[in-house]
């Protein structure tokens, strides 16, 4: 059997320490388990990162970039009203291809893994995502709120729906996705 390649290690280290952060939040994590899942020794853990907190800040800091990386491509829809649907509906594909990266990022969010100078260097993804939501307010085509508040009205029922589901272990059906979209757009519509 060939010998796994740093790139293949990586993944694994990346995988396993997801999973345990999923299932036992970040308190629980050490390298000594994540190595374990991994099916590594954790000297091998040392050899890609330089310590647990590394660990956690970088897989953060990759997953994050992915999700961004996926939710903006929706600025490049026709009209607004098209641009949030795909926001919403890659949201869901994103939780349902990755359930337990979603998890990760809620989790190391919260804990707030990140140093102030790794959360400075991240703050135009938020910056992106105002943008693309004030571009819908200045077209008309949402209702003139503060952005804060856009953002909260559009996220916390699809980061609900999708925790629900990954909590339960099913995924979410896509009646429910968009039953929810449709109520959620008439409270943020500007019609």
């Amino acid at each position: 059997m060939p010998r796994p390649t740093a790139e293949q290690i990586r993944t694994r280290i990346h995988e396993a320490l997801v999973r345990e952060v999923a299932e036992k939040g970040i308190g629980a994590v050490s390298v000594g388990h994540v190595a374990k899942r991994a099916r590594i020794s954790p000297g091998t853990i040392y050899l890609h990162f330089d310590s647990k907190e590394d660990m956690l800040q970088k897989v953060y800091l990759e997953i994050k970039t992915e999700f961004h990386g996926i939710i903006v491509a929706a600025q490049d829809e026709p009209c607004s009203r098209a641009m949030i649907r795909r926001m919403w509906r890659d949201l869901f594909d994103f939780v349902s291809a990755h359930p337990h990266d979603f998890q990760f990022v809620e989790y190391a969010g919260a804990a707030q893994v990140l140093t102030a100078a790794q959360s400075r260097s991240i703050g135009y993804m938020q910056a992106e995502i105002a943008a693309m939501l004030q571009r819908a307010v200045d077209d008309g085509t949402l209702a003139p709120l503060p952005i804060a508040t856009l953002t909260v009205l559009l996220v916390a029922p699809a980061m609900h729906l999708a925790r629900t589901a990954l909590l339960a272990g099913r995924a979410v059906q896509k009646s429910e996705i968009d039953l929810t979209f449709e109520r959620v757009w008439i409270g943020v519509s500007a019609h």
